[in-house]
C-alpha cells in the first residue's frame, strides 16, 4: 500500500507540475497576443491615412484597445503603465463624437503606398472581428464595419489609378498613363456592385480617352516629318527614273 501511495503521489506531483507549467505558458501566450492586439489597434488608429480615419472609426479603435488593455490588466496587476493608458482611454472614449481626428492625409502614388495601406485595412479587418467574437462590438456592427472596410479599400485603388495617371500625364507620358487608367476601369467594373462607383468609372473611361488621343498624337508624323518623307520619296524616284535612263540609252 505504500508503494502505491508513493506511485500514485509521484504522478499527482507530476501532474500538478504539468499543470502549472501549462498555465503558466498559456498565460505567457495570452499575455502575448493582448499586447500584439493593444498595440495593432493603437497603431492603426495613429497611423492609417487621414482620408480613411473618422472619429467612429477611432472610437471603435479605442473600444477595442481598451478591451485588451482591461484584460492585461487582469494578467499583470502590478504593472501600472496598462493602468494609466486605459485611463486615457477611457478619457477618449467619453469624448464620443467631439474626438480630433488628426491623422495627415498621404497622397497615394506608389504600388508600395497602396499594398501598405491594404495591409492595414486587413489587419483592421482582422480586428473587427475578433472584437465581435469577444462582444465587444455587436454583430451589426461588426459586418457594417467590414462592409465600410472593403469600401475603404476600393477608395484607395481608385485615388492610387487617379493620382498616378494623371501624373503620368503631366510628364508626357500617356502610354504609362493609358495603362493606369485601363487598370482602373477593369478594376472598378470587377467589383460585385460598381453602381457607387459610376461616377469615378465614367472618370476613368474620361481620362482613358484622353490618354488615348495623346498616344495617337504623339505616334502621328508631325507635318515636317511628311515633308521630309516626301522629299525622300521624291528623290529615290528620281534616282530610280535615272537608273532605267541608264539602262535603256
Amino acid at each position: 500500500m505504500l508503494i502505491f501511495a508513493g506511485i500514485a503521489a509521484l504522478f499527482f506531483i507530476g501532474y500538478i507540475n504539468h499543470f502549472l507549467e501549462k498555465t503558466k505558458l498559456d498565460k505567457a501566450r495570452r499575455k502575448a497576443e493582448l499586447i500584439d492586439r493593444y498595440r495593432r489597434c493603437a497603431n492603426l488608429s495613429n497611423t492609417l491615412p487621414g482620408q480613411l480615419m473618422t472619429t467612429d472609426l477611432k472610437q471603435v479603435l479605442n473600444r477595442l484597445e481598451l478591451h485588451c488593455i482591461d484584460q492585461l490588466r487582469a494578467i499583470e496587476r502590478h504593472d501600472p503603465k496598462y493602468k494609466l493608458r486605459a485611463e486615457e482611454l477611457r478619457q477618449w472614449i467619453a469624448k464620443t463624437d467631439e474626438l480630433p481626428v488628426k491623422n495627415p492625409h498621404v497622397d497615394i502614388v506608389t504600388d508600395e503606398q497602396t499594398k501598405d495601406v491594404r495591409f492595414q485595412l486587413e489587419s483592421l479587418q482582422a480586428q473587427i472581428i475578433r472584437g465581435v467574437e469577444e462582444k465587444v462590438l455587436t454583430n451589426a456592427q461588426g459586418k457594417q464595419w467590414l462592409g465600410q472596410i472593403k469600401h475603404m479599400l476600393v477608395t484607395v485603388y481608385i485615388e492610387y489609378f487617379n493620382n498616378l495617371g494623371r501624373q503620368l500625364l503631366e510628364q508626357n507620358r500617356p502610354s504609362q498613363a493609358r495603362l493606369v487608367f485601363e487598370r482602373g476601369v477593369q478594376y472598378l467594373k470587377k467589383q460585385k456592385d460598381s453602381t457607387p462607383y459610376k461616377q469615378q468609372l465614367t472618370q476613368f473611361e474620361a481620362l482613358l480617352g484622353r490618354a488615348n488621343a495623346l498616344v495617337l498624337e504623339h505616334t502621328s508624323p508631325k507635318p515636317d516629318q511628311l515633308s521630309e518623307l516626301t522629299e525622300g520619296l521624291a528623290l529615290q524616284g528620281q534616282q530610280e527614273e535615272w537608273k532605267k535612263k541608264q539602262i535603256y540609252d
